[in-house]
């Protein structure tokens, strides 16, 4: 028989997989936050469940559903979300350093301030997520689908984002420098402000994108018919230290 109240560690120590009506009674007669570090909760429909401020570090959530679910200040590092479905669900705040969302749906998802450092994206959804001024920085992202998304202020530093989509995308202010771009798509796109120092964008396209006030440095690769000033882009000035500091 499985136990359902846990004191102490976590749920690498609790033989099989949990149930959604197992994990509702334990949030109900949960005084502090839910601890499911290393759970297995794969293909479970968590879906609508307030997970706010849980402990899911290291779980498998491989296929889970958690659409519209509320994850705010949720603890996901390490987490494996390959497939899963997080379609409108709530993580601001949350912390998904180093988590696994491989082809996961995260369409429309609230991920606002949320850390994503280090964590792998590749070929996931994020159409019309809003990302404003979350960490992903050296996440994986090739070929997302990051149409008319939010990344105002978003540090994308060192990302890999080959051949992503980032039509429409708001990225004024993000932050994507020494990011990879390699045969992304930026039309439309709106870079007004955005740090382009050592950003790969050879091969991109940014048919109608806006990039003024935009700065970029000699380590900045565009595409050879491409003329950066002309487009509002501004070189990023150095910064001199006086002689007194």
């Amino acid at each position: 028989m499985l136990l359902i109240t846990i004191v102490e560690g976590d749920m690498r120590q609790v033989m099989g997989q949990l149930t959604r009506q197992q994990i509702e009674a334990m949030l109900t007669g949960q005084d502090g936050s839910l601890n499911l570090a290393g759970a297995d909760l794969s293909n479970l429909d968590l879906s609508h469940l307030d997970l706010s401020g849980a402990n899911l570090s290291e779980a498998t959530l491989v296929g889970v559903n958690l659409q519209d679910a509320q994850l705010r200040n949720t603890s996901l590092d390490q987490a494996n979300l390959r497939q899963a479905n997080l379609g409108q669900a709530n993580l601001s705040h949350a912390n998904l350093a180093g988590a696994n969302l491989g082809e996961a749906n995260l369409s429309e998802v609230y991920l606002l301030r949320a850390n994503l450092t280090e964590a792998n994206l590749a070929g996931a959804n994020l159409a019309k997520a809003k990302l404003d001024e979350a960490n992903l920085t050296r996440a994986n992202l090739e070929r997302v689908n990051l149409d008319r998304a939010y990344l105002v202020r978003t540090h994308l530093n060192q990302a890999n984002l080959t051949q992503a989509n980032l039509n429409g995308a708001n990225l004024k202010n993000a932050i994507l420098d020494g990011a990879n771009l390699t045969a992304a798509s930026l039309n439309e796109a709106f870079m007004e402000g955005a740090s382009l120092a050592g950003t790969d964008l050879r091969r991109v396209n940014l048919i109608g994108a806006t990039l003024t006030k935009a700065t970029y440095n000699s380590q900045t690769q565009w595409a050879s018919d491409f003329d950066p000033v002309v487009a509002g882009a501004v070189t990023k000035k150095k910064k001199w230290l006086g002689l007194f500091g």
